[in-house]
């Protein structure tokens, strides 16, 4: 397997790694991908959790993020009407 090939799971499997740059309590202690049985792929987050029966893993699925590209700036100043 060559270095430059990034990992793929199969569908129905994901990972989950420890978030260790988690700054506040509303992060996620871990967090990872998985990839549906219909193929597509979701972020799981994983908050450790104290119930009635002790701790559990509380788990959200989102959309994978999508970093925003800044937006080109127009040649010769600011691009306003007057």
């Amino acid at each position: 397997m060559s270095i430059d090939k990034k990992y793929e799971h199969q569908n129905g499997n994901g990972s989950l790694f420890k978030n260790t740059n988690k700054t506040s309590d509303n992060q996620p202690e871990y967090s990872g991908t998985i990839k549906l049985q219909d193929g597509s792929e979701q972020q799981i987050a994983a908050w450790v959790k104290e119930g009635a029966k002790g701790k559990f893993f509380s788990l959200k699925l989102s959309d994978p993020y999508v970093k925003q590209e800044a937006a080109p700036v127009a040649e010769g100043g600011d691009d306003l009407p007057f």
